[in-house]
């Protein structure tokens, strides 16, 4: 009787094993985004009322098993609308989602009584983050895996059957069914990838990239060299262990940043195992929504208080030109010596449509990180080389690609490597391309040759009268080693011809390095030297309008001006450039200039020639440059100083040089970025002519009598004012990004930005070079230094700047009166109002 007991009751519990196993229910999936077919992570998927759930992986994927579900799963995530799906009790399944962005509804959050707990972790995390800095790491090198695309977004169903996609019926219906369910596909613009080997050096901030592989098509790609070198990590970094961070050159405050506090609210809303790390989950927004902060989620781990991983985004609200949205989601893992790296980023920037009824432009940035050795740097010379390619870097094969990639494409991935090229076939998008890359560069290229620069098409003086002037260079096509450039110009005044030509040989690419040699025979304004260099920094801001007006005006002192040189110019990797310049140029004034009476006899009095050798040295460690054809292109110096030395020696009887004379300048320039509170920057320039030359080489401060605002410019100083050889100038401007206006509840709709600023010179002319250039009309400084103040309105409307300027000395009435004597027609004006035109995010 106890033994068939005993059997019935292991019967019965087997059974019960049984029916348990078969009531189980397991759920897997993926969670992609709509239109890219992209994985989505730290995405929720839940029973509702229950705390059953997990979060997708950093690929999009989830796994749930549960004995006890609900009729429908949930999925949500910020920034995205949320979802739901049913669900079949009892049996394995895979059920995938398919999430489309929304704007970011933040919704009301209750405030309780007490202390916040986030607060206390939020605050263990900022004690701790300079431990976890990998920035602190001596060394640290890695192998990495870059993969960017860029899609043309909001393409409506009307939009497609415009007669520019006439005939691509196919290609849409293609990349919609790859996109997946009731999702509509971008149109790809561009897609790279990247493999590389990354070694970085804490000494000097130096950094080695030895680019393995570069897959790239782009629809605007003129040269695939320029876009290739734009796809590697040096632009795809970002440390939130440092106070901010930078996005699109705008500096975002971090939520673990010194002073967060102060502009963030946080919240405890969860709690989570993160490979085997413990970690809370802190929600963040800004408390001002127009401010440079995130909004989003962080986990931090429970006892060290470390950032495991994070998802923020930068939303429409806040005051960030051009950008709709912007993303950053990021997992970190611990390395042998307790610093954090990261070993997965993905990115998305959204920028904004011109109109309701135009596209748009998303660029997606997924990077994935391994094999990181830390604190074994090689030798100290080999981080002198910033940047390698492999000899067949750009031309691996597709099956090298399937076999080394460290994740596979999604069929909507591999699909926009083919339709790339069918897009950059559309007429109307490559006509497109040239007019963007004719307003970028001034340039229109016909075949072998570019004609341009617009902006330097007419000007007007009173001894040329009306001036046109049309430049050209060779491209690539020409040559890849030779660069052939000039231009000619006409004064229907003077019915003279003027003209340039310069050529040049570029001697070796990685690095730089390049030898020129030039004849000009030309006029210049007084005080301005002709950029025969023709530099690229987009680092600094043109000043396109202020040139333009300056060109365009009535001066009183032009020189006649015939040019030859030679020179030759490197860069030594670690961030120094070097040029060394060999010129003769003869000069002859238009106006009236004497010098001492001793130096020149009676038939020479109105010219004089000069015989110069040069030394430049420019250092800043950060400077980043792309080799767009046959032109190098600066992207700006990443907050490093850019130092710069000119040391000039006059050869006298060498090439019938007329003077013995030395100058030196030495000058420093650097940006200062603080997040929510700006961003400062200065430019400082000191030097000093030894020697007694005419003053028309001396030194002659920058002035401005145009109407147009311009940068590293007295504003309302009057040219040629002030002449010196000895001197010291330095601008200080900062740009407070609406810290202020931003607060204002009538004026923070319109995002405009505040800027205060003073600009300074003091210089000083010798008694030696009083008496050599007597009897010529300037003005010079006494005791006191020149002083302009500036408050200025940025952002009008995106793009517009208005100055107020005031002048701070050298405005009584004393000064006003000599100076009007020895300038005719030339009046001091102390208040000034002046038009800007500036692109920036």
């Amino acid at each position: 009787m106890k033994r068939s007991s005993l059997l019935f009751i292991l019967f019965l519990l087997l059974l019960s094993i049984q029916m348990n196993a078969q009531m189980e229910t397991i759920i897997a999936g993926r969670v992609t985004e709509n239109g890219t077919n992209s994985g989505i992570p730290f995405v929720n998927i839940y029973f509702k009322g229950t705390l059953i759930g997990t979060v997708t992986d950093f690929d999009g994927n989830y796994y749930i098993k549960t004995s006890t579900p609900k009729d429908s799963i949930f999925v949500s995530l910020i920034g995205y609308r949320s979802k739901a799906k049913p669900v079949k009790k009892g049996v394995s399944q895979i059920i995938n989602f398919t999430l489309s962005p929304e704007a970011l509804n933040l919704g009301t959050v209750e405030i309780r009584p007490g202390i916040n707990p986030a607060l206390r972790i939020i605050k263990n995390a900022q004690n701790n983050k300079a431990k976890y800095n990998r920035d602190n790491l001596e060394s640290v090198q890695y192998t990495s895996y870059t993969k960017q695309e860029a899609d043309v977004d909001n393409v409506t169903p009307k939009m497609r059957k415009w007669k520019l996609f006439r005939g691509f019926t196919k290609m849409w219906d293609s990349l919609d069914s790859l996109a997946g369910e009731n999702s509509k596909a971008n149109l790809p613009v561009m897609m790279s990838e990247v493999i590389s080997n990354i070694y970085s050096y804490k000494v000097g901030e130096k950094k080695r990239e030895e680019v393995e592989a570069v897959k790239i098509k782009f629809v605007g790609m003129k040269d695939g060299s320029a876009v290739s070198q734009l796809t590697g990590t040096d632009f795809q970094n970002y440390n939130f262990c440092n106070n901010n961070v930078s996005i699109q050159a705008k500096e975002i405050l971090n939520p673990i940043a010194d002073n967060a506090m102060l502009f963030y609210n946080y919240y405890l809303t969860d709690s989570v195992m993160l490979d085997s790390f413990w970690c809370y989950r802190i929600d963040c927004r800004p408390k001002n929504k127009k401010d440079l902060a995130f909004t989003g989620s962080i986990w931090i781990t429970d006892t060290t208080f470390a950032i495991k991983q994070l998802d923020l985004e930068i939303t429409p609200d806040v005051n960030f030109n051009w950008l709709d949205r912007a993303r950053i989601q990021q997992v970190l893992i611990p390395t042998d010596a307790g610093i954090w790296v990261p070993t997965q980023t993905r990115t998305m920037i959204d920028f904004s449509t011109l109109t309701d009824k135009f596209v748009s432009l998303v660029v997606r940035t997924y990077n994935s990180n391994r094999n990181f050795v830390v604190n074994k740097p090689k030798e100290k010379n080999f981080y002198d080389t910033r940047i390698q390619y492999a000899e067949d870097a750009i031309i691996k094969d597709t099956l090298w690609w399937k076999e080394n990639r460290f994740e596979k494409l999604t069929p909507l991935e591999g699909k926009s490597y083919d339709m790339i090229d069918t897009v950059r076939s559309i007429p109307l998008i490559k006509n497109a391309v040239n007019v963007l890359y004719f307003l970028f560069s001034g340039y229109k290229d016909f075949g072998p040759v570019d004609l341009g620069h617009y902006m330097q098409l007419y000007s007007y003086n009173q001894y040329e009268g009306n001036k046109v002037k049309l430049g050209f260079r060779t491209n690539v096509k020409f040559s890849k080693d030779w660069i052939i450039r000039g231009y000619g110009a006409y004064g229907f005044k003077d019915k003279k011809f003027k003209y340039n030509l310069q050529l040049e040989r570029i001697l070796s690419r990685f690095p730089w390095s390049k030898v020129g040699i030039q004849y000009r025979d030309d006029i210049n304004q007084i005080g301005t030297n002709f950029n025969y260099s023709q530099n690229i920094n987009l680092g600094q801001a043109p000043n396109n309008l202020y040139n333009l007006s300056a060109n365009i005006r009535n001066f009183s002192k032009l020189l006649k001006m015939q040019e030859a040189r030679i020179w030759y110019e490197k860069d030594f990797n670690f961030g120094l450039t070097s040029k060394i310049t060999f010129q003769n140029i003869r000069t002859t004034p238009l106006f009236d200039l004497t010098v001492a009476p001793d130096q020149f006899n009676i038939f020479q009095q109105r010219s004089y020639s000069i015989t110069e050798a040069l030394i430049d040295a420019r250092f800043s460690a950060k400077e980043r440059y792309v080799q767009n054809g046959n032109e190098r292109i600066s992207f700006g110096n990443k907050r490093s100083a850019i130092i710069s030395l000119n040391y000039t020696i006059g050869l006298k009887n060498v090439l019938e040089g007329d003077f013995n004379y030395h100058k030196v300048s030495l000058s420093y320039q650097n940006k200062f970025k603080m997040a929510t509170l700006g961003y400062t920057g200065i430019f400082i320039k000191v030097g000093k002519v030894f020697s007694e030359i005419p003053y028309t080489l001396l030194e002659i401060p920058r002035g401005n009598e145009t109407n147009f605002y311009a940068n590293n410019t007295f504003n309302q100083m009057n040219f040629f004012e002030f002449v010196s050889d000895q001197y010291i100038q330095a601008f200080w401007q900062h740009h407070l990004n609406g810290l202020f206006f931003n607060r204002v509840p009538l004026l923070k709709k319109y995002n405009w930005r505040e800027v205060v600023g003073l600009n300074m010179v003091y210089g000083t002319l010798s008694e030696k070079n009083k008496k050599f250039n007597i009897n010529n009309n300037f003005t010079t400084m006494e005791d006191v230094p020149y002083f302009e103040a500036d408050l200025g309105i940025e952002n009008i409307f995106d793009i517009f700047r208005i100055d107020f300027l005031y002048r701070l000395t050298y405005n009584d009435e004393p000064y006003q009166d000599h100076y009007a004597k020895t300038n005719p027609g030339s009046t001091i004006t102390n208040w000034g109002i002046k038009a800007g035109v500036q692109f920036s995010f």
